[in-house]
């Protein structure tokens, strides 16, 4: 009797104990639940007094990004541009369409201080490198690249596609500017001016890799924004030295569209070395952008020692006001971005611009001829990276060898990048 006195007694202390921790946590969540619906009262006040339009910060789309191990994210980038050309009936420019360019590629940072960026053009069922470099910040305001990029020569062949005035660059820009190249360069900045050089090898061409010596160049461009305040007054000073290859040199232009036939050729020639000069000015004063450029070439070789010269003039206007921003870093004017896109209720950015470009590569025996082309630009920017242009162009060739003619032609294109 005592033992089973002592097993009941056992029994209901431990049934006490149970119903004990059974109300300590059916107490516990009792308070959670009251803590629970607290959140939920404050969470709906806040919701109350917030905006109901979130800020266009928080709205804008972010960009594509992918996630490294150990790294910055990665952000693609890239550009389509669609064209569709007409020419007059009697000229030598052909009508159609064309994918212009369709660029793919992705930049990022590989430290604090160290970035990438590599981008390829796809158009034409062919694949060529665009920018492909490396840059290390070796001070708040230099900048050591090395990789496949531009030599700092001419405003207009520094400034991206996406953002120039017209369709094409200038045949100036496109006739004395170097184009990318293998090379290491530096970038400097100061307040309001910069300094940019570099030391090239040539342009990428697999099929001129043997069987010779290849050509150097080394360039340099200095910029400065010389009026304070809002407006802008660019100028700036470029040049480069040169050896070209044992095969020797040769310079050829299209009357600035890319589906005209090469419109001036100076043939293969022998030199030893080239030198180019050139200054830029430029304006910019609220929704109106002037920009002149111009230079001379000279070569010197056993035979010949010709000298080429060229300028470019052109003229913007924003019709619904806004202006070109100007990067004093690296001395470019840069997007338009519409005041009021049609996201938003309004037209977008409407812009106008005249261009006069002019070329002579006739002298000292080298005939390749003189070229002068006279550009009217028709830009809609509806949203900040979709642009629709419309670009006509006249050309006149004046040529000893093949005689003189003109040409006509007009450039539409549907443009989008992101």
């Amino acid at each position: 009797m005592i033992g089973y006195a002592l097993l009941l007694a056992t029994a209901q202390a431990g049934a006490e104990t149970e119903a004990s921790r059974i109300a300590s946590l059916e107490e516990m969540v009792r308070a959670q639940d009251a803590r629970i619906r607290d959140l939920e009262t404050k969470l709906e006040a806040m919701a109350a007094k917030s905006p109901s339009h979130p800020s266009p910060a928080t709205s804008a789309p972010a960009p594509v990004r992918i996630a490294q191990s150990g790294a910055a994210p990665v952000k693609l980038r890239g550009r389509l541009q669609v064209d569709t050309v007409f020419s007059d009936p009697d000229g030598a420019i052909g009508t159609g369409t064309q994918i212009r360019r369709l660029y793919l590629g992705a930049e990022g940072k590989l430290g604090a201080n160290l970035r990438y960026q590599a981008e390829a053009d796809f158009a034409g069922n062919k694949v060529s490198i665009q920018d492909a470099l490396v840059g290390w910040q070796a001070s708040p305001s230099t900048e050591i690249v090395a990789g496949y990029f531009k030599p700092p020569i001419t405003a207009d062949d520094m400034t991206s596609d996406v953002y120039t005035l017209f369709l094409e660059r200038s045949a100036y820009a496109g006739l004395f500017a170097p184009g990318r190249r293998v090379g290491i360069g530096v970038n400097h900045a100061g307040k309001g001016w910069g300094l940019r050089g570099g030391l090239f090898g040539e342009r990428d061409d697999a099929a001129l890799d043997t069987g010779r010596n290849e050509g150097w160049v080394a360039s340099l461009r200095g910029h400065a924004d010389l009026l304070p305040g809002e407006g802008v007054l660019h100028a700036a000073l470029s040049g480069y030295y040169s050896e070209p290859s044992t095969d020797g040199v040769s310079l050829s232009q299209r009357p600035e569209t890319n589906r005209a036939p090469l419109a001036l050729d100076t043939g293969r020639f022998a030199a030893e070395h080239g030198l180019f000069l050139g200054g830029e000015i430029g304006l910019g004063e609220g929704p109106l952008t002037l920009q002149a450029e111009g230079g001379t070439l000279a070569y010197s070789g056993p035979a010949a020692d010709p000298r080429f010269t060229g300028y470019s003039v052109q003229l913007a206007y924003r019709w619904t006001g806004e202006a070109r921003p100007y990067d004093a870093k690296a001395g470019l004017f840069g997007r338009v971005t519409p005041r009021r896109a049609v996201s938003v209720g309004g037209i977008g950015a409407i812009e106008t611009g005249l261009r006069l470009t002019s070329v002579d590569l006739g002298d000292d025996g080298i005939g390749g001829g003189r070229l002068t082309t006279y550009s009217v630009v028709v830009n809609w920017y509806p949203l900040t990276r979709i642009r629709l242009s419309g670009n006509l162009v006249h050309a006149r060739v004046r040529d000893g060898r093949t005689g003189d003619r003109d040409a006509t032609a007009l450039a539409l294109r549907g443009g989008i990048d992101w």
